[in-house]
């Protein structure tokens, strides 16, 4: 049985969930998300044989009438004052990262040069993968980074306007990468009912998928890029595609954030059979999967199941605490004939882009050596911080959310006399944090924080913090 304790999450611009996906209106929270830009959901229209812009011809995909939301306006216009940023999440500046990781690179670019291109990456590279995480070294890609992984899969799963279910709440990256491909998107929701934590509505996904397939098993995996495929073939196969707003854009994936970011919440294993009765690929993001925080073990990955096709991400940027290094990498698995008809067109994508530098793959055996220590020091990190933020933050009217595992944490605060809490706590009190309108969180009043900064920095932070927000909390 579902709890369902809070509202339907509101959405992203561009956005529909799966099942109310005619109903979206947009707030004015909607209009400011992201700390990237953005498009407005009313930008210039393209006339007929015009350019979309009269002095460079930019795409819709590109966004060119983006603009800043709220809260990055708000630190511009306070460039060059001392900010105490609670939001900060790179481990490159909290002490988190081991000094081996530069002296190991070091030595891998001191090897005499070598250069033997490989669409899946060097070898050695991936054997390392295999031997960690399981599978065969045949199964891994490396990518520059999971982003590009992103990428990578919807070209290889998606034709333009195709839409992939994303979750909901969620770290609004995937949305800016579909749209990249010309790829829509679709929230799954979770819901939050404390202490107990968050659960995803499966039975919501499940009818989107159903309601949304419209391909034929064979047709849902991608056609091997040595076919041309004529227009005629193309439209026999696939049906017009709707509009999001009639429900009708096929969903092509679902991604699984494994743990979510910022909620903390595992994915339900039930997901892989709801996907796998739909015959929709999963694509696994698993970067924050080792850093436990609430739960005492994490869950069992996602990646490496074989009930449907899988494409399982993870990188360096949170193992090792290496983002500056970009190496991440796919694995792919699923029913035998699945993998063995889609392995060579992700080759011949990777062909294309062949972006990992090769000292770096070389170094990947040694920098994952570094794996185990920097997770035990991050989780250390992750638990005191924890522990502030609950003491200073979390007794009523104040309250910290469950958070399985991750690097961030949620914070339900009282109502205030202000409109937008972050923003006003930027510019009164010089305190950065991130408004849970960026993740699509339903309650306007949760601020989220990151929990890497040094425990002494971010004590302080959380007392100034609960001393401003009190200062405008209503009467």
């Amino acid at each position: 049985m579902w709890h369902v304790a809070e509202v339907r999450p509101p959405l992203r611009v561009g956005t529909s969930t799966c099942q109310d996906a005619s109903t979206h209106r947009a707030s004015s929270a909607d209009c400011l998300r992201g700390s990237v830009l953005r498009a407005s959901s009313a930008g210039p229209q393209r006339a007929a044989g015009r350019p979309y812009d009269d002095e460079v011809p930019l795409s819709r995909r590109s966004a060119p009438d983006a603009r800043p939301n709220s809260l990055a306006l708000a630190r511009e216009r306070l460039a060059g004052v001392e900010l105490a940023d609670l939001s900060d999440s790179n481990p490159t500046r909290h002490g988190l990262t081991d000094p081996a990781t530069a002296e190991i690179v070091a030595r891998a670019a001191a090897r005499p040069p070598a250069y033997d291109p490989e669409p899946r990456g060097p070898l050695v590279a991936r054997e390392a993968l295999a031997e960690r995480f399981g599978g065969s070294p045949s199964d891994y890609w490396l990518t520059a980074g999971t982003s590009e992984a992103y990428g990578w899969l919807f070209t290889l799963l998606t034709d333009p306007g195709d839409a992939v279910a994303i979750p909901q709440p969620g770290y609004p990256l995937v949305e800016p990468l579909a749209r990249l491909t010309d790829v829509e998107v679709v929230g799954y929701p979770a819901y939050y009912l404390h202490p107990h934590g968050w659960e995803y509505d499966l039975g919501a996904l499940a009818q989107c998928l159903s309601s949304r397939a419209g391909r034929t098993d064979d047709e849902r995996l991608p056609v091997p890029a040595h076919r041309a495929v004529s227009a005629d073939e193309r439209r026999s196969a696939s049906p017009s595609k709707p509009t999001l707003s009639s429900g009708g854009s096929h969903v092509r994936a679902v991604v699984a954030v494994h743990p979510n970011n910022p909620t903390g919440a595992y994915a339900d294993h039930g997901l892989l059979a709801t996907c796998a009765a739909a015959g929709v690929p999963v694509i696994a993001d698993e970067v924050f999967w080792p850093f436990t925080v609430d739960a005492e073990e994490p869950a069992p990955r996602l990646s490496g199941a074989t009930d449907t096709l899988t494409f399982g991400l993870d990188g360096l940027s949170k193992m090792i605490a290496a983002p500056h290094l970009k190496l991440g990498w796919i694995r792919l698995s699923g029913p035998h004939d699945q993998v063995a008809r889609v392995a060579p067109v992700l080759d011949r994508i990777a062909d294309v882009y062949l972006p990992v530098s090769t000292p770096i793959a070389n170094a990947l055996p040694d920098l994952l050596a570094l794996a185990d220590s920097t997770i035990t020091r991050v989780r250390a990190r992750l638990a005191t911080n924890m522990a502030t933020v609950r003491q200073l933050l979390g007794e009523p009217p104040y309250r910290v959310r469950r958070a399985d595992a991750g690097w961030m944490a949620l914070i339900d605060t009282p109502p205030t006399t202000v409109d937008d809490l972050a923003v006003t706590l930027t510019t009164q009190a010089h305190l950065v944090v991130q408004p849970g309108w960026l993740y699509d969180v339903d309650s306007p009043r949760v601020l989220a924080v990151s929990l890497l900064p040094r425990p002494d920095v971010f004590s302080e932070g959380c007392r100034r913090l609960h001393d401003a927000i009190d200062a405008l909390a209503l009467s």
